[in-house]
């Protein structure tokens, strides 16, 4: 079963985990998630978020209340996981911005995210393909990607 999820598609999903899926389907091809958590990016209750965690598959999902509860978003942070059939997660910053720009996925925008905590953290996101790549002192340990956009608001969902 964790074969058939190896491949990060950009825009369509994981392997056969696919963007625009039903909390039911995703149930019924993963199983129960280890931990639930549903939050708000606002004070509305209008947009909940329901995010689960698959502590075994080191991968987390989340669905979103203003797009009917679709599958909308992707997290992985398990070197098993391939782009291109490439293992990126562990890498350096350095070799991971070399494997990135081989890979050619589109402009890449490096940001630098670090809290006042003295936590040394920087993003890398690629626009065109909806994924970031997330370094945490110095090693890349999540990515993170969602189905592309039209534009702000029109999602292109996979078929």
């Amino acid at each position: 079963m964790k074969k058939a999820l190896k491949e990060i598609k950009p825009g369509f999903g994981l392997g056969n985990l696919k963007f625009g899926m039903t909390k039911a389907e995703v149930k019924l091809m993963l199983g129960e998630p280890s931990f639930i958590d549903e939050y708000s990016h606002s004070d509305s209750d209008e947009d909940l978020t329901e995010s689960w965690e698959y502590d075994e598959l080191e991968l987390s999902i989340s669905f979103d209340e203003e797009e009917g509860w679709k599958l909308i978003m992707i997290s992985v942070n398990s070197d098993f996981y391939e782009l291109e059939g490439v293992s990126l997660i562990g890498l350096g910053e350095k070799e991971l911005l070399r494997k990135l720009e081989a890979i050619n996925l589109g402009k890449l925008n490096l940001e630098d995210s670090s809290e006042y905590d003295g936590q040394d953290q920087k993003v890398i996101e690629i626009d065109d393909k909806s994924i970031n790549f997330w370094i945490n002192d110095g090693v890349l340990d999540e990515i993170q990607w969602s189905p592309f956009f039209l534009d702000d608001d029109t999602i292109v969902w996979p078929k």
